[in-house]
């Protein structure tokens, strides 16, 4: 049997190879971002994360520290004991004054469980760069990037946390998961 006499089978590929081009070619580089975790260790990613599935929780105001914590609170709760699967918490920080920001990781490092501290990230530089990558519209949002394990961003959203917008996450994040 020819594959030319089966006009259901060419679709049904067509329509799977046009569905895979479209995936991959979503799915964008996540670009270098270094800063020193509340460890004190040097921190780089996506490398740091290479071979995992990870989240990265951003945010860029005072104010956005409440819903930064409350989706990483819950990601932490669904999937910190999963194997493969990493979470960073990354305030930016580069357009707070030094005095400020020096005051305000001493503050917010007290704030973070021990076990945390090499998962949270204060960045302070390319903040122009990291507002662009995630589409960045409310100051006071998370914003969440999703890296597969090669690195690649696969999803992004922003808001305070709700049911709503993790469910969908949280189900990207098991399918990734179970690979």
């Amino acid at each position: 049997m020819s594959v030319r006499n089966q006009p259901g089978l060419l679709r049904r590929v067509g329509f799977l190879v046009i569905f895979l081009a479209t995936g991959l070619l979503g799915q964008q580089a996540m670009p270098r971002i270094e800063g020193e975790n509340f460890a004190g260790q040097k921190v780089v990613l996506p490398d740091a994360a290479r071979g995992h599935v990870a989240v990265l929780v951003f945010g860029f105001t005072r104010e956005s520290k409440d819903p930064t914590g409350e989706w990483a609170a819950r990601i932490n709760s669904d999937f910190s004991e999963q194997a493969g699967f990493e979470l960073y918490q990354l305030p930016v920080l580069e357009e707070v004054p030094l005095l400020h920001s020096r005051d305000g990781d001493l503050r917010q490092k007290r704030g973070v469980k021990e076990n945390l501290r090499d998962h949270y990230v204060p960045i302070v530089q390319g903040e122009a760069e990291l507002k662009k990558l995630v589409s960045y519209k409310e100051p006071d949002d998370a914003y969440l990037v999703v890296i597969n394990p090669a690195g690649q961003i696969v999803q992004q959203t922003h808001g305070p946390f709700s049911d709503i917008l993790y469910q969908p996450l949280r189900s990207q994040l098991q399918a990734l998961s179970s690979h």
